[in-house]
């Protein structure tokens, strides 16, 4: 639903853009006519009327980008700014209150919810930030600390892997000279 009112925003605008052209157009050749004599041809020159095919070409774009607030969110104060004013504010007009009951229907939203109360301003803690710092603290010097024992981790296994393999090499080279010294 958000795109079609987007697209229907979009379409008005470049409507509306054309209808200003071509009403200036006219205006100019409805005023050029009221000019006496030979004036009134001067008024479309050559250049003036591919000049205003060019204003139809490239008047939709740029007045989409400049209205490209009031497309997207149809106000023209955009996400931040307020919203428009309900028809029934914007005239100073107020509908009568709805008679009680849950069956009779709402015809405004009534008055505005109360706000809750604020809480109660919390003391300001002058440490706080110390504490945090040294929370923070704590926290980096432990993952240091678990860092540097994963990296000793895993040192070990790499000096135990390395010892294995030495003991490994040897066994094959000693496997291979007890076998050459068969053969002769």
């Amino acid at each position: 639903m958000g795109r079609v009112v987007v697209a229907a925003r979009a379409v008005a605008v470049v409507v509306a853009t054309w209808l200003a052209l071509v009403v200036l157009m006219v205006l100019v050749v409805l005023l050029g006519s009221l000019l006496p004599g030979a004036s009134a041809r001067g008024v479309l020159s050559s250049s003036l009327v591919p000049l205003w095919l060019l204003a139809l070409l490239l008047g939709p774009p740029v007045a989409c980008v400049a209205l490209r607030r009031w497309i997207a969110v149809g106000r023209s104060g955009g996400a931040d700014g307020p919203p428009p004013p309900r028809s029934d504010e914007q005239w100073g007009f107020r509908a009568p209150p709805a008679p009680p009951g849950p069956e009779a229907p709402r015809t405004s939203p009534g008055p505005p919810a109360p706000e809750p109360p604020e809480a109660p301003e919390t003391p300001v803690d002058p440490d706080a930030e110390a504490r945090r710092r040294a929370r923070a603290d704590a926290e980096r010097a432990r993952t240091d600390a678990e860092r540097a024992r994963a990296d000793a981790e895993r040192a070990r296994a790499a000096a135990a892997r390395a010892r294995e393999e030495e003991v490994r090499r040897r066994a094959r080279r000693n496997r291979r000279r007890r076998q050459q010294g068969r053969r002769y």
